[in-house]
């Protein structure tokens, strides 16, 4: 049971004259127990000092722990000992009323009070003094449940060294890593785990995917550690979240293997993914959303940026009274790598205003769009950086293209600017 602990000797008021501090170090004197909370819920938190209050809140965190351990204390007294017969044990029952719980909610609470009573009983004394939060006895209990109680406890002792100064998630890091250390099925249990594999993507809804993979440890890590590189490299230059950039390398990589040379084919096209519209969307005259079939809805605008963006998708323009299908086309025209070199080398960059990105990685934009006629040859197909390739589809930027390869451009505002192929007499 617990006890109150109370100084054996009380501090003396401070000489600076902080005595609305008073409470704070009064509480800090008696530990984790309801006479602190009643002296901290006294005090005004706007009238300490900012020491006191720090303080004060690391106190409240340990006397919720202690809270914590004495309701799991009557849970366990009023649910009693698990019963011969599972069927039997009607304890849960009061214990769901009284915490106004479902008998689902109660059957954890109550295996873990349990749990708390008796094999973890040095947890329940750690959390009794502030030493480990629920959340952390609470991870430890439900991560040992299939254990004998001697590795249970080797594992518990190892755990409490450390948990007073470790958030959650590196507690339950530590946890994992002495599971695998002293659960002797660790290699039989993560044998069959791993012949699990997942890798499945669903409809969210409001235009949105998720897409989840599960699999070897060695594996999900690679995947992570090389989308925290490409975050990374590109925060400079896209900006945005992390989660953002990440999502956006992998769609990147994507469309590269999608439209590479070797990429796998379909009755010998191309795969691509298929992104339906209606006509009056299509030319400008409604803005109804578009469907990826077999995935979902998404805004009409993504769907027009996508078909701009040259992404690898097969537009189908349907007829919005009965939903036929009126036209065929598609816009993720795969540019041979001969005429792709051929641009290339010739530009060098970007055939853009003042650009400097290297024209291997830029789109080739047909001047022409490939579904209103144009052709795909080096006098309609241009290597565009993305911003300007947007500029040009979506800001009223336009350009043309002589026989020797130069490109003009005019922006909305009247402006023009001639950009000339690379000049190998200059070097390469």
């Amino acid at each position: 049971m617990f006890d109150t602990v109370v100084a054996a000797e009380s501090p003396e008021p401070p000489d600076d004259g902080a005595t609305a501090d008073w409470p704070v170090l009064m509480a800090e004197q008696i530990g984790a127990c309801g006479e602190a909370l009643n002296l901290l819920a006294g005090a005004d938190p706007q009238g300490l000092s900012e020491s006191a209050r720090v303080s004060a809140l690391a106190q409240l965190a340990a006397i919720a722990a202690h809270a914590e351990s004495v309701r799991l204390r009557y849970t366990a007294a009023v649910a009693g000992p698990l019963p011969a017969d599972p069927r039997e044990d009607w304890g849960k029952h009061e214990v769901a009323v009284a915490s106004r719980l479902s008998i689902y909610s109660a059957d954890r609470q109550v295996a873990f009070a349990r749990d708390l009573a008796g094999r973890l009983s040095a947890t329940h004394a750690a959390m009794t003094v502030g030493q480990i939060t629920l959340a952390q006895a609470l991870a430890l209990s439900e991560g040992v449940a299939h254990l004998d109680d001697e590795v249970a406890q080797q594992i518990e002792a190892n755990l409490l060294r450390y948990a007073y100064r470790q958030d959650l998630t590196l507690f339950k890091a530590s946890l994992r890593r002495w599971l695998a250390r002293l659960d002797p099925q660790f290699t039989s249990r993560a044998t069959t785990a791993r012949r699990e594999a997942i890798a499945d993507h669903r409809d969210l809804g409001d235009g949105v995917g998720e897409l989840y993979l599960r699999g070897p440890l060695e594996m999900t890590a690679l995947v992570d550690t090389a989308l925290n590189a490409c975050a990374g490299a590109a925060k400079s230059a896209q900006g945005g979240t992390s989660a953002t950039r990440k999502l956006a390398g992998l769609a990147e990589w994507a469309t590269r293997y999608l439209t590479s040379p070797d990429a796998p084919r379909r009755h010998g096209r191309a795969i691509v993914l298929d992104v339906c519209v209606d006509a009056p969307t299509l030319f400008g005259l409604a803005r109804h959303p578009a469907e990826i079939p077999g995935y979902g809805f998404i805004p009409a605008a993504a769907a027009i940026q996508l078909l701009a963006d040259g992404s690898p998708l097969r537009r189908l323009v349907i007829d919005p009274a009965d939903g036929h299908l009126l036209h065929y086309g598609r816009t993720t025209y795969v540019v041979p790598p001969p005429l792709a070199d051929h641009l290339i080398a010739l530009h060098r960059t970007s055939a853009a205003p003042y650009s400097s990105v290297p024209a291997g990685g830029c789109d080739m934009d047909h001047l022409r769009p490939y579904d209103d006629g144009g052709t795909t040859d080096p006098w309609n197909v241009t290597p565009l950086e993305r911003r300007w390739h947007r500029g040009k589809t979506h800001a009223g930027w336009t350009y043309r293209k002589d026989p020797d390869g130069s490109v003009t451009w005019t922006s909305p505002a009247g402006q023009t600017l001639r950009i000339d192929p690379h000049d190998y007499r200059l070097g390469p």
